[in-house]
Parts: structure tokens; C-alpha cells; sequence
């Protein structure tokens, strides 16, 4: 695969896995830039659930050429190989995928190396997971884009999950994309949006997806956001019906240092102008962190 796509031509590109303690494999996609050197802050992407590097374009056209990024896919995906072992004795939880996110930085990032957060949905969710935890090399800003703190299936969307065989997903796709385009997005203001998830969709692995969501079913990460002391920043769109604001907002006042930013809609969050804002953000908190 080509990356020329999301950076500039002095921008180093590797693609590479990194084997977690359970025996899952990650893919990672480093962008090194030229200026880049081991005191160099790092920018840590996790992107959402089932989420696709291509619609990431815009975001990562710009941080790439400024700062290294390691875009991250998670357990769920694809790209993930899995140890030669039954399914259903691997974990595919968010306590598991923050846990890989800890072994991944332990691994990547140097000790006294500044890192920031980016993460997207599931992938913001597990990071902050992870920022909870105690005695864990903390980033110095997180920028966590539509972050969930539960996740809200639709009472007809359980039975399937627990239910329905993975091998009959192709049946059940038609469905999924119609609860999207129809209920939870806007198809006449984002239909980019809506071709991006429908895209996803059509990319994901089912058995993997399955065994992700049931444990998603049940989850909740309300208790543990007071324990999140770093900075951090929950970005927001105005026109997003599949991350609810007043969760964001009750995310928002649960931790200690975070605010809420709102962008015009789901696009603009993954757009240039999202990552313009990061790059403005990060070079603030170095200006004020070396005075």
C-alpha cells in the first residue's frame, strides 16, 4: 500500500507489527518527518471502530509532516493477526485494547519522550481507559474525537450481536447501513459521511466485529473519567447523531483538566481543518511548556 496520499515526500513511512502479550499483532503505520529526532514529541493515533486510514486523510495530511505519528489499528480489525487459537479465547474488550495501547507505547515511545493522543470513537474510549490507569507514561494532550463512555445499540441490534451467525454478516449489512444512513446520520448534509461508515462496514472483519461488540454491550467508562488528571481536550460535532454532546458534556466535567471543542460536523472532525487545529494546540502547549 502506498502512502505518498497522507504526507509529504520527506515524511519516512513504515508499515509494521508490533506483537502484543496475548499474542495479537497490531499493524502500525509510522510517519517519521525529516526534522524528527528522540526529543521529538509523538503524536499516538487510535482510530475508531472498524475505522479505515482513508478516511483519515485530511488529519493526517497535515500532523504528518510535523510531527512523528503512529496510526494504530486496533484488535478488531483486519489488519490484526491473531494468534492460532479458538476465537472466543481472545479478548477483543476496550480494558484489553487500552492494554495493548500500553504496550505499544512502552514499546515505541521512549520513556521520557513527550507523546500526544489522538483517538477517534472506540479508539478515544480505550485511550482514555488507559489515562486512567495508574503508572502509565501519561501524554501530554489528548485530543479524543466523539469519545463514547458506553455504547447504545439499538434494542433490535442485540439479538444479532449475540445471536446471528458471522458467516450470514453479508445478510445483515444491508440493515446496519440503513440504521446509519437513515436514523443514525445525516445522508443530505454528510453523504461523504455516510459512504466513509458504509465503507467500513463493507471492510470489517465479522467475527472479530461480533466478538467486539458484545463486550461493548455492557461496557461503561463514567467511573473511571475522574481518574483521567491529564489534559484533555473531547472534540464534538454539531450534526453527529451517533456520539451523543451530552455525554460529551458529562464526560467533560467528570475529568479534572478537560473542555469541550466543537466542530460543524462529523467531516470537519476528520477534516484538514481538524488537524490545523491540532498542530495550533500542540505548538501552544510547547510554547507554554518550556516557559
Amino acid at each position: 500500500m502506498s502512502y505518498d496520499t497522507f504526507t509529504r515526500a520527506d515524511t519516512t513511512v513504515k508499515e509494521y507489527f508490533i506483537t502484543m502479550s496475548d499474542g495479537v499483532a497490531l499493524r502500525v503505520i509510522d510517519f517519521t518527518p525529516s526534522a524528527y529526532n528522540e526529543k521529538s514529541p509523538v503524536v499516538v493515533f487510535i482510530a475508531g471502530w472498524i475505522s479505515l486510514i482513508y478516511g483519515w486523510t485530511g488529519v493526517l495530511r497535515v500532523i504528518t509532516p510535523r510531527y512523528r505519528t503512529l496510526y494504530v489499528e486496533t484488535r478488531e480489525k483486519i489488519s490484526a493477526r491473531l494468534p492460532e487459537r479458538p476465537l472466543g479465547e481472545i479478548d477483543f474488550s476496550v480494558a484489553r485494547i487500552s492494554r495493548d495501547i500500553r504496550e505499544l507505547i512502552d514499546t515505541v515511545v521512549g520513556k521520557e519522550q513527550p507523546f500526544y493522543f489522538l483517538g477517534s470513537s472506540l479508539g478515544s474510549t480505550a485511550a482514555l481507559e488507559y489515562l486512567a490507569m495508574k503508572d502509565v507514561h501519561k501524554s501530554q494532550l489528548a485530543f479524543m474525537i466523539a469519545p463514547n463512555s458506553e455504547f447504545r445499540f439499538p434494542s433490535w441490534g442485540i439479538p444479532i450481536i449475540k445471536y446471528f451467525p458471522a458467516s450470514l454478516y453479508d445478510s445483515v449489512k444491508p440493515v446496519i447501513k440503513w440504521y446509519l444512513r437513515t436514523i443514525r446520520l445525516d445522508k443530505n448534509k454528510e453523504p461523504e459521511q455516510v459512504k466513509k461508515y458504509e465503507g467500513t462496514i463493507d471492510a470489517a472483519e465479522p467475527r472479530r466485529l461480533q466478538m467486539n461488540a458484545l463486550t461493548l454491550c455492557n461496557y461503561r467508562l463514567w467511573d473511571k473519567l475522574p481518574h483521567v488528571t491529564s489534559p484533555v481536550i473531547i472534540i464534538g460535532a454539531e450534526t453527529d447523531k451517533l456520539h451523543g454532546i451530552r455525554d460529551m458534556q458529562k464526560m467533560v466535567s467528570l475529568m479534572p483538566r478537560a473542555r469541550l471543542v466543537m466542530m460543524a460536523s462529523n467531516k470537519e472532525t476528520h477534516s484538514e481543518k481538524a488537524g490545523e487545529f491540532l498542530v495550533e494546540e500542540i505548538s501552544q502547549h510547547e510554547l507554554l511548556s518550556k516557559r
